[in-house]
């Protein structure tokens, strides 16, 4: 987005009250009619389903200047479909009435664009993510998850590196892969050996995409860049 939409954005979202939540604090429930639009200002949420089993299923994270749940902003569903959770220490959102945040999407053209370029690559995001999940060996699992995460949610660390912004912990790469926590690790710190991926306690995940992509199996796929 460039600075000149950034700041129409953004004159037009401060219209409008803000609410924080906390690490884990639920700001929509599956099932619940939204009351507004929300708008992320800082931080991430995250948007997961439960399985049968309560198996928590991460389907996406909403960083800032997102918007949410938009399948009901954009009156396709009555509620949401979704639990939409804040993933960070602390997240701050925009609560805007739905009928005034499409019709400013409406009234300029640039941010229709934008809004919908936004979705297409949320939908071949979420084509990333199920063809991640689609194959049955664990390893590959996580590599085309490790390849979708930092091709959506990371930023350049050098030369064909990229460093995953979400603070992921190996619970959340389990979730997100349908692997077991232990199994999640072990995948993990097997992929460090090689050096596809450096992390520690207190550093975030860096992926090595040449080295990534050197033995991911689909060549398409691994040659597959998002741009920003």
């Amino acid at each position: 987005m460039s600075e000149q939409n950034k700041q129409l954005f953004n004159s037009f979202v401060a219209r409008y009250p803000t609410r924080t939540y906390q690490r884990g604090e639920i700001i929509i429930f599956q099932g619940e009619a939204p009351q507004s639009t929300f708008v992320v200002r800082s931080g991430v949420v995250k948007a997961y389903n439960l399985s049968i089993h309560g198996d928590e299923k991460p389907v996406g994270f909403f960083g800032e200047q997102d918007s949410f749940p938009g399948t009901w902003i954009y009156n396709k569903v009555p509620s949401a479909i979704y639990y939409y959770e804040a993933f960070t220490p602390e997240c701050a959102v925009y609560l805007i009435p739905r009928d005034e945040y499409v019709r400013f999407i409406k009234e300029h053209q640039q941010m229709a664009l934008i809004e919908l370029d936004h979705y297409v690559e949320s939908q071949l995001a979420l084509s990333m993510q199920l063809n991640a999940l689609q194959h049955s060996r664990a390893n590959e699992k996580l590599m085309y998850m490790l390849h979708y995460l930092c091709l959506t949610h990371g930023r350049p660390a050098g030369e064909r590196k990229r460093q995953i912004d979400l603070k992921l912990t190996h619970q959340d790469f389990a979730n997100l892969t349908g692997l077991t926590r232990e199994t999640a690790a072990t995948e993990l710190n097997k992929l460090k050996r090689l050096g596809v991926i450096s992390y520690g306690k207190n550093e975030p995940y860096t992926i090595d995409l040449n080295k990534l992509q050197l033995i991911l199996n689909d060549q398409y796929i691994a040659e597959l860049d998002l741009k920003s």
